[in-house]
């Protein structure tokens, strides 16, 4: 250092020769070298802590994107299995649910769109999922309208489903209804809503009407006097069909009350007591009910 207490000087001498090369450096170059050398290194050092640390962000936003979409799958998993039990009821009622469905889609493809595509997903996976719970809705509420309820006549049962004794000769026969006696003339009332498919004289029935209620569903009022609706006619439940009679096979006033489903007879009374019109409503499935062996 020379007598500029300022200054320093660095002297480069060469190892092959006696030739040296003086460098006078100054103090504040020295401070300045030390400012910069630091403030480079706390950069450097702020650049590697932040990479580290968007990486780790990153990080967790990819888990939090796949747990996120595995959601959205499931849930996506679980729209179509309930679209497609839908379709199946649609289908065991005679109702088409492919032209609703359709247009869903078309809305979907035309609504697409959004801050993200995992928002726009869970929006739309979010409408067809209350556009499908409109339409169970729906769907519940016309399957306990067309599901018989209740007895079709104010009277008592006397005799039930199955083998009984022939109450016109010797021996067994198979009934496929119930018998309930009530006074001549009383109505005769709908069990659930439907469609007439006969109404007129059958045999051992006497006065009969069919209503056929969908999804393979039929029900048989027989013995009737008089008979107030006819064929092609949409009843409701409780709706007047005719009047309880003695018509055909019969011993006295009663009304043969016969449930039906494709075409097998079931017992009216384990149909009845297992299903009420307000569990049918809210989902409830009837109850599996053995056919007979006719």
């Amino acid at each position: 250092m020379d007598g500029d207490k300022r200054c320093y000087t660095l002297i480069i001498a060469s190892a092959a020769d006696a030739r040296f090369q003086k460098v006078i450096i100054r103090r504040w170059h020295l401070y300045l070298s030390v400012i910069v050398g630091a403030l480079y290194t706390f950069l450097q050092v702020g650049f590697f802590i932040d990479y580290y640390r968007v990486r780790g962000e990153n990080q967790n936003l990819r888990q939090e994107h796949a747990a996120v979409l595995q959601t959205l799958q499931s849930r996506l998993t679980s729209i179509e299995a309930e679209s497609a039990r839908l379709r199946q009821l649609a289908g065991e009622m005679g109702l088409n649910l492919d032209v609703a469905m359709d247009s869903e889609a078309e809305k979907r493809e035309a609504g697409m769109g959004g801050p993200s595509e995992l928002e726009s997903f869970a929006s739309e996976l979010d409408r067809v999922a209350a556009h499908l719970k409109l339409l169970r809705e729906n769907l519940w509420a016309e399957r306990a309208r067309t599901t018989p309820i209740g007895w079709p006549a104010h009277g008592h049962v006397t005799s039930g489903f199955g083998l009984r004794r022939n109450p016109f000769g010797s021996g067994y026969e198979f009934h496929a209804g119930i018998d309930i006696a009530s006074l001549p003339g009383r109505p005769v009332r709908a069990t659930a809503d439907g469609v007439v498919i006969y109404a007129g004289y059958r045999g051992g029935y006497g006065k009969l009407v069919v209503v056929d209620h969908g999804r393979g569903l039929r029900t048989f009022y027989g013995h009737l006097s008089r008979i107030r609706v006819k064929v092609g006619e949409a009843v409701r439940r409780g709706q007047l069909l005719g009047r309880v009679g003695r018509t055909g096979r019969s011993t006295g006033a009663h009304v043969h009350y016969e449930v039906r489903i494709h075409d097998r007879p079931v017992d009216p009374e384990e149909f009845v007591r297992s299903s009420s019109q307000k569990e049918l409503a809210s989902g409830a499935e009837p109850p599996q009910m053995k056919h007979s062996g006719e």
